[in-house]
């Protein structure tokens, strides 16, 4: 009966044929660990104790030569509103507990592993600030970020760290345009290292939630920095499977009449692309959404090489990925059916929050990352026409996952610089 069943395997997958009919079964991944010898472990102690402030990639501010706007590409960085005091952070990890916890523990896991990153400029700072996001929005500009988007948590009408977003659309001058990602995953102990099935609170829609949802976020898409196409304010939804699909439809189709209603022409509603495979396509025609954004490291695992690296930690539970031959591949310009925007990262390295339970390292360079930008910035002036040449950088301040554009000791503001280069680059 062979030739009705047969097992074989791809790159990450296996895949099963029954009766011609194709199943693939993604495999689970383990770190491709070298034997670490005294020798490593000797070079590793003098990593951490003597090489951790080396500053020969070290860019100082370039204060005499803003970007002047001259590309028609506008990037647009993920903006996480994580570091303040709210209830749920202290009642669930105690009082003080933010990002910057786990950020300033961590430590290498090998030679070589960038880590931990410490911020300068802005600082260790605290969002009740708002002197904080003016900062930030003066940086941004300055190195060529057109906007932000901010991270939207929302549970049946209950919000967690709106705070800043708060402050942001009371204070009109906080100049910068923005929109929101409304971030609907459940919320568990992950923020601090623990176990994800800890679930604190569960993402679900039911009755009255599409127009208690349109309550809160109106006055956001009203306001005249939100960014819209024709009319239609931009809205990312990240995770459309979290629901079932009958309840997601009627939810978008609601929260859709409701922005008509509100004199919007629709919503410019997006989710994300989960890698380069053709069913995320389905979506857009499945539940309405206009297009998909690249939100890199999401899906990306499948299409990274693994790096073999001596990891000194036995308890460390992680992968590192080759994101050098990614980029150096162009691997991320490949062809979907599906309308896309175009995304990438500075860098990528969750230990500081995962490291005892599936961390993932893309350690990345400011010149890698300038090639990767300047590629999709070509890509996005060649498919999108003017009016949407947005493309989505991740992230402005994701500290303890190894991503942002914010200055850094090691870095200085060498990644903000090389986002401004690429765009001046490729200004024709």
């Amino acid at each position: 009966m062979s030739f009705l069943f047969s097992i074989s395997k791809e790159k990450r997958l296996t895949v099963i044929k029954f009766l011609g009919i194709k199943i693939k079964l993604s495999r689970k991944e383990k770190q491709q660990r070298a034997i670490v010898t005294d020798h490593d472990k000797e070079a590793y102690i003098d990593y951490v104790l003597n090489q951790q402030l080396d500053k020969s990639a070290f860019v100082k501010d370039n204060l005499s030569s803003p970007y002047n706007g001259c590309n028609k590409v506008k990037p647009i960085a993920f903006y996480l509103p994580q570091y303040h005091d709210f209830a749920e952070n202290i009642k669930w990890f105690g009082r003080g507990f933010s990002e910057w916890s786990n950020t300033s523990k961590a430590v290498p896991q090998y030679v070589g592993h960038w880590q931990p990153h410490i911020p300068i400029d802005v600082g260790y700072y605290n969002l009740d600030n708002i002197n904080v996001m003016k900062r930030q929005i003066e940086l941004a500009k300055q190195y060529g970020i057109y906007g932000f988007c901010f991270y939207y948590y929302w549970f049946s009408g209950t919000k967690i760290m709106e705070k800043p977003l708060q402050k942001f659309l009371a204070d009109t001058s906080l100049d910068m345009p923005f929109f929101l990602f409304w971030a609907n995953e459940d919320w568990s102990m992950l923020w601090d290292n623990g176990k994800e099935k800890e679930i604190l609170y569960k993402q679900e829609l039911v009755d009255g939630d599409a127009e208690k949802f349109m309550h809160d976020i109106l006055p956001f898409m009203k306001d005249s920095r939100y960014i819209k196409i024709n009319n239609r304010p931009l809205l990312i939804l990240y995770h459309p499977q979290k629901y079932p699909p009958n309840t997601l439809k009627n939810f978008i189709n609601k929260i859709q009449n409701m922005a008509r209603t509100e004199g919007f022409d629709r919503l410019y509603l997006m989710t994300i692309a989960r890698g380069p495979r053709s069913e995320y396509a389905d979506l857009l025609s499945t539940y309405g959404f206009e297009a998909l954004v690249e939100f890199f490291p999401a899906g990306l695992n499948k299409m990274l090489d693994q790096k073999s690296e001596k990891i000194v930690n036995s308890q460390f539970k992680g992968l590192s990925y080759d994101i050098a031959k990614f980029i150096r591949e162009k691997s991320y310009l490949y062809d979907t059916p599906a309308k896309i925007f175009k995304g990438c990262f500075p860098s990528w390295d969750n230990t500081a929050r995962k490291c005892y339970n599936g961390a993932q390292i893309c350690q990345n360079t400011p010149q890698n990352y300038k090639t990767w930008l300047k590629d999709i910035i070509c890509w996005t002036k060649e498919h999108h026409p003017d009016n949407e040449q947005y493309l989505f950088i991740n992230a402005w301040n994701e500290w303890a996952e190894g991503a942002h554009l914010e200055p850094d000791q090691k870095y200085g503001y060498a990644y903000l610089q090389a986002t401004k280069e690429a765009l001046e680059e490729t200004s024709k």
